[in-house]
């Protein structure tokens, strides 16, 4: 059995492609032991350490045109700083696919709630949630494109946001959701959720309307204004809808409580 193999050998020996090979030695960071008559390179156990190396630096993400630099100049700390900076590289893309794993479920989960949910007011806990104001419109101002580019910068993944709609005094805010310190705050507590589809943004009115009846009709009082959440990411999942929910805190009406309060417990 001879010592060394050839290229196509280290090839298989190696699971790496022949063209991958030839472009390493072309770039000067793999040479053959030596070449024989017939023009054929040859490799020994020292090309095989050396090709082990050019691998695992490429798995690194580190440039074929510095792994030359690594394997003659570089010192055992500047390897380490090597593996160091890759193992940065390498935290910071899980903490992005985490966040899209999560971004991912949120809007499967948002999917099927609509889906199940859509017209339907239900009550749900909520705890407190912070918001940054980004923009205000006049009341009967329509957002455009323009609008948007003049109040740029637009909040980060802009496309990924539930645009929260806040009106009062005739002017709308739009937020978004933040960490503290925030702009406004909607404080923990029992809310009316609504979530609804439609054509134009001139229906958004009409059901807001229909939460406060609902409201007054079920013997609720309101706790602060309603809120208008915009789900834009949602609308892909529906052609030529807009896709949003309608949230209110609210609590129990003074007569409501009293009839409550004056039911009997029953053994």
């Amino acid at each position: 059995m001879r010592d060394t193999l050839t290229i196509s050998q280290l090839s298989q020996l190696m699971n790496v492609s022949v063209h991958q090979l030839r472009y390493f030695e072309e770039k000067g960071v793999l040479y053959p032991a030596f070449t024989e008559d017939n023009q054929y390179r040859m490799y020994g156990i020292d090309e095989i350490y050396q090709l082990s190396h050019v691998l695992l630096l490429r798995k690194l993400n580190i440039p074929v045109s510095q792994i030359e630099q690594c394997l003659t100049s570089y010192s055992g700390s500047q390897y380490k700083q090597v593996f160091e900076q890759s193992l940065t590289k390498v935290q910071e893309e899980i903490h992005r696919l985490v966040k899209l794993e999560q971004f991912i479920h949120k809007v499967l989960s948002e999917q099927a709630e609509m889906e199940g949910r859509d017209q339907e007011v239900v009550m749900v806990s909520l705890g407190p949630r912070y918001l940054r104001h980004w923009l205000s419109l006049d009341e009967h101002q329509v957002l455009t494109a323009g609008t948007l580019y003049e109040h740029r910068p637009a909040p980060s993944d802009l496309y990924e946001q539930d645009l929260h709609y806040l009106t009062g005094g005739g002017v709308i805010s739009i937020c978004y959701e933040t960490m503290e310190p925030a702009d406004y705050v909607l404080e923990e507590g029992d809310y009316l959720l609504k979530n609804f589809s439609v054509h134009r943004e001139e229906e958004i009115e009409q059901e807001v309307l229909q939460l406060e009846q609902y409201i007054q009709e079920h013997g609720y009082t309101r706790q602060g204004q309603i809120v208008v959440i915009e789900k834009s990411y949602l609308s892909m999942f529906s052609n030529e809808q807009l896709h949003y929910q309608i949230q209110a805190k609210v609590g129990l009406s003074e007569r409501e409580t009293e009839n409550y309060a004056s039911t009997p417990v029953s053994d």
